[in-house]
């Protein structure tokens, strides 16, 4: 194997394990904003496959499942950081993944979100997003979209009538 292969290959691994660093610091964050008085985490999927070459189902699903106390109600979170936009739109999944997020949803009957950091550091984003997955229909969304579902990044969740905000 050359030289600059080698350097490659160690440059991906680091940048691949940043990567997934920011993404569960986002997601710690995320967690934080939900008020253990008004909401419990039902399940937490920790991405098994990150430590294993084998396919994990579970790692399809979001990353959070979430009950509101309150109301029973139970609902889907996944959460996603990104640092910014890419040719003026924010990019958040792959066509594959919003296809299993939208099968999810569908197969369980349940509300999903999609909650986007951007900017700033994944434990402290600029900006934050909460996005229905019926409304993030693509893996870009343009800022006409995305902008309409602006929320506090500093502030505790919120469910109500099936929302959360």
């Amino acid at each position: 194997m050359g030289l600059f292969r080698k350097l490659r290959k160690i440059l991906s691994v680091i940048f691949e394990n940043e990567a997934e660093q920011k993404g569960d610091d986002f997601e710690r964050y995320v967690v934080d904003l939900f008020d253990e008085k008004n909401f419990s985490i039902v399940q937490w999927t920790t991405d098994m496959a990150r430590k294993h070459s084998r396919f994990v189902e579970s790692d399809c699903g979001p990353d959070l499942v979430l009950r509101h106390r309150r109301t029973n109600e139970i609902f889907c979170v996944e959460c996603k950081f990104r640092s910014k936009t890419y040719k003026g739109k924010l990019q958040w999944s792959t066509p594959k993944q919003l296809g299993r997020y939208r099968t999810f949803s569908m197969d369980n009957r349940v509300p999903f979100f999609v909650v986007i950091g951007l900017g700033g550091k994944a434990r402290k984003p600029k900006r934050m997003f909460c996005i229905p997955l019926e409304d993030a229909k693509y893996p870009a969304l343009s800022p006409e979209l995305f902008e309409r579902f602006e929320r506090n990044y500093k502030k505790n969740f919120s469910w109500k009538n099936g929302v959360l905000k």
